[in-house]
């Protein structure tokens, strides 16, 4: 093989090959491009449009321009790009998501604040139910079924708050400790516990509230909320619960 020959395949293969000196640099800059965006993971928007704009790059005339500038110029205004880990959700989301709290839940919350029966009520959300708890000791007298007129002043904002949400069945339980009680009127905690929630309901149903919605029970000493091995505690096991729950859409 002739000098010129092998000069000519040689400058073949070189031509031949030569895209590869490209893909190396298209690599090249798409690895960089990759371990800035990771390293300004936590950089603020400003912040990572100053360290981006560093990046420069070779545009369609040969000059060396900025990412940002090369980008603008097209008319394009480019926001900050994700890193691979959000895009994939590879990192824990900051925030917590929040369930939405049901409107009557916030407005018994508010009426609650604005009443003297703070101490005395519990208000929790669990799932779709609304667990509404009231002190015995602020609705009753010991042993007794009438209702104080502590109770009354809740009761009748409450009542409100029904009569606004007609779409939710309230289910009445009566709770008692577990010190026996064995009177002409009421011969156990079953009997004290039952007309306890029945009082509560008929209160309800004076107050315009629809009967349907409504149920009572008694569940005596059986469900309590702690041991009953202290008064303390025996006095928040005497309680009465409102649990709410919207009807099912028919």
């Amino acid at each position: 093989m002739s000098e010129f020959n092998m000069l000519e395949q040689f400058e073949q293969e070189e031509n031949n090959n030569s895209w590869i000196v490209t893909f190396a640099d298209m690599m090249t800059l798409i690895l960089v491009f990759f371990i800035l965006l990771y390293t300004l993971a936590d950089f603020e928007d400003k912040a990572f449009r100053a360290q981006i704009a560093e990046v420069e790059v070779i545009d369609g005339d040969g000059k060396q321009v900025s990412v940002i500038d090369y980008a603008t110029r097209s008319g394009r205004d480019p926001e900050p790009l994700k890193v691979v880990e959000d895009m994939l959700g590879l990192n824990p989301s900051p925030d917590v998501i929040q369930t939405e709290e049901p409107q009557i839940f916030n407005d018994i919350a508010s009426m609650v604040d604005y009443t003297d029966a703070r101490e005395e009520v519990s208000l929790q959300l669990d799932g779709d139910q609304i667990n509404l708890s009231i002190d015995g000791r602020f609705l009753f007298d010991s042993g007794k079924s009438n209702l104080k007129d502590s109770a009354k002043v809740i009761f009748s904002n409450l009542a409100q708050i029904f009569r606004d949400h007609p779409d939710y069945q309230i289910a009445i339980r009566g709770h008692t400790d577990d010190l026996d009680i064995d009177t002409e009127q009421f011969p156990s905690n079953w009997e004290l516990s039952a007309v306890r929630a029945t009082t509560v309901l008929r209160y309800f149903i004076e107050q315009g509230i629809d009967p349907e919605r409504m149920s009572a029970t008694g569940y005596a000493d059986f469900l309590p909320l702690v041991p009953n091995d202290s008064p303390e505690n025996r006095a928040r096991n005497r309680r009465v619960e409102f649990v709410l729950e919207k009807k099912e859409s028919e």
